[in-house]
C-alpha cells in the first residue's frame, strides 16, 4: 500500500507529464510548476469566458449596425421588448442567420420607438 506521501508525488509527477526539464522528474521543481500551471489554468477558464463575451458583442454590434442600430440601443430595444435572446444566441444568429437577426433588430428598434414616443409624450404633458 502507497503512504500518502508516496501518493501526492505520484500525483504531481502525473500533472507534470510532458513539461520539460527537471519539471517532470525532480519533485521541488515540478510541485512548483504543477502549482502554477492549475493557477494558470483556473484564470485561464476565466479569460476565456471574458474573450469569448467581448468577441460576441463585437459580433452583434457589426450586425446591428448594418441595420443602422448601435449595440447599446440594440441591447436596450432588446430588454425593452422582452426579449430573451443571450449574447452567445444573438451572435449566432448575426452571423450564420442574417434574416432572423434583422427581425430581432427591427423588434428592438420599434420597442426604442415606443420608449421615447411614451418619453416624449410624458415631456409634453409636464
Amino acid at each position: 500500500h502507497l503512504s500518502l506521501h508516496k501518493m501526492k508525488r505520484e500525483r504531481v509527477f502525473e500533472l507534470a507529464k510532458g513539461f520539460r526539464g527537471k519539471a517532470k522528474n525532480c519533485f521541488r521543481v515540478a510541485n512548483a510548476q504543477v502549482e502554477e500551471a492549475l493557477e494558470n489554468q483556473y484564470a485561464d477558464r476565466k479569460v476565456l469566458k471574458r474573450d469569448m463575451r467581448a468577441m460576441w458583442i463585437q459580433r452583434i454590434n457589426a450586425g446591428t449596425r448594418e441595420h443602422g442600430l448601435k449595440y447599446g440601443d440594440f441591447i436596450h430595444g432588446q430588454k425593452l421588448a422582452n426579449v430573451a435572446l443571450d449574447r452567445k444566441i444573438l451572435a449566432d444568429l448575426a452571423v450564420t442567420e442574417p434574416f432572423s437577426f434583422k427581425k430581432v433588430v427591427d423588434i428592438a428598434r420599434d420597442a426604442l420607438m415606443v420608449s421615447k414616443q411614451a418619453q416624449a409624450a410624458a415631456l409634453a404633458q409636464a
